[in-house]
């Protein structure tokens, strides 16, 4: 987050994350915090690992990490339905912070094979997203220093 936020104040004119207004700054604070607070800090690779190590089976593991992931991506989805608008993104129709935590946090968990159906907003935000030649390029599958099993294979 103290990335973002340093790019959010060093180049306020270019690209913003988080919108002029006050009371909306706050709304995608709030979509920001459920996905990096309380969502990707539980399902990290860390945390996740420590959970197999401890009960001893892969499955121990891959229900906590679901369930993590459950619990906050309706978190995030009761927002958005709140929001009651339709945007293009989880705040209207421009690249917000709350999609830039959003999105990693969504190919997480497809990792461990979730159906995203329960969050029809997140998994339309999501496959926005995944059309837009910047967040293609970004994917850490496309980097360079990916392991080999894990890379984008071309078609």
């Amino acid at each position: 987050m103290t990335i973002l936020d340093y790019f959010e104040e060093r180049f306020p004119d270019i690209s913003p994350l988080l919108p002029r207004r006050l009371q909306d700054r706050v709304q995608v604070r709030n979509l920001v915090n459920i996905i990096a607070m309380d969502t990707q800090s539980t399902t990290n690779a860390c945390i996740v690992h420590r959970v197999k190590d401890i009960r001893g089976s892969n499955d121990d593991r891959d229900k906590f990490a679901k369930q993590a992931f459950t619990e906050g991506f309706q978190a995030y989805e009761s927002l958005l339905v709140k929001q009651g608008e339709e945007g293009t993104y989880s705040f209207g129709d421009t690249v917000s912070m709350a999609d830039v935590v959003l999105v990693p946090t969504v190919d997480q968990a497809l990792l461990y094979r979730m159906d995203l159906d329960f969050v029809p907003n997140i998994k339309r935000i999501h496959s926005t997203f995944k059309e837009l030649e910047a967040f293609e390029a970004a994917d850490w599958r496309n980097q360079g220093d990916t392991p080999e099993k894990f890379r984008v294979q071309d078609a």
